[in-house]
């Protein structure tokens, strides 16, 4: 079972659902779609990176405190994020999201296996971020400059687990 969590502004769909999937990235409404996704994705990661840090006995007071400054990070992610939403008229509720990524986080047994997993999560979300920098150019500059400028941090996030579990990181293709 999963720790608890408030997913406020947000709502959850049913743990046995999918989210709706997004709307075209080359409309209004693809754009908040993403917006809204990676909100949420921020949001999940900043409590997870709380949790972890008081969760994992097995994790080097090093490695605590850097969750503890990745919070931080993906706090002011969510900020940014939320702050394009509120520009652009964009309710945080309008559509359901998962949290699917925030009950597999808190299902790790381990604080390696956490640090892999959540890394893994960082690099598609930097991915995706690279890709929307470019995509969402034309029709709303200022949120593609947002998901440039969190695409560009998310890699010193996934440089942490390469950093504390190199063979790990390697083998979930981290390298």
């Amino acid at each position: 079972m999963p720790a608890p969590f408030d997913p406020a502004p947000f709502v959850l769909c049913a743990a046995d659902e999918q989210a709706p999937a997004p709307r075209s990235v080359a409309t209004p409404e693809g754009v908040g779609d993403r917006l809204r996704a990676a909100a949420f994705a921020e949001l999940q990661a900043r409590e997870a990176f709380l949790w972890a840090a008081d969760a994992f006995c097995d994790a080097s007071d090093v490695l605590r405190r850097e969750w503890r400054a990745l919070a931080s990070a993906e706090d002011r992610h969510l900020g940014w994020l939320l702050g394009r939403m509120a520009a652009r008229g964009e309710d945080p509720a309008a559509r359901p999201v998962s949290g699917r990524l925030w009950a597999a986080l808190t299902s790790c047994a381990s604080a390696e296996g956490f640090e892999i997993l959540i890394a893994k999560a960082e690099e598609r979300g930097r991915l995706a971020g690279e890709r929307f920098r470019t995509a969402m150019l034309p029709l709303d500059p200022e949120s593609a400059a947002v998901f440039g400028r969190i695409a560009d941090e998310e890699a010193a996030h996934v440089e942490l687990a390469r950093r504390h579990y190199p063979a790990s990181a390697a083998a979930a293709g981290l390298s």
